[in-house]
């Protein structure tokens, strides 16, 4: 991997979570219909060079909805967050 996140930033890759969404009636919503998510579970791929970044390579996070800065390298869509954009670390 050539990109290090400079800062508090972090490079962040979304787990794909497949999830059939149901209305309260039985309807399957197609992806198309689907709101957008308030919050995207991801990978962490590399931490920026700032020494009280929380979270390390390897970590699932929570990122707030609408965050980042989204890049596409070698066919793989990631993003680059703040590190306060982090909401929280799955255990």
């Amino acid at each position: 991997m050539d990109i290090k996140p400079l800062g508090k930033r972090v490079l962040v890759e979304k787990i794909d979570v497949e999830e059939e969404e149901v209305t309260e009636g039985g309807i399957v919503l197609p992806d198309s219909a689907k709101e957008e998510d308030n919050y995207t579970k991801a990978e962490v791929l590399a931490v920026g060079s700032d020494e009280n970044i929380e979270v390390e390579v390897g970590d699932t996070v929570i990122l707030s909805s609408f965050s980042g800065t989204e890049i596409e390298m070698d066919d793989r869509e990631m993003k680059i967050v703040k590190e306060n954009n982090i909401l929280a670390k799955i255990e």
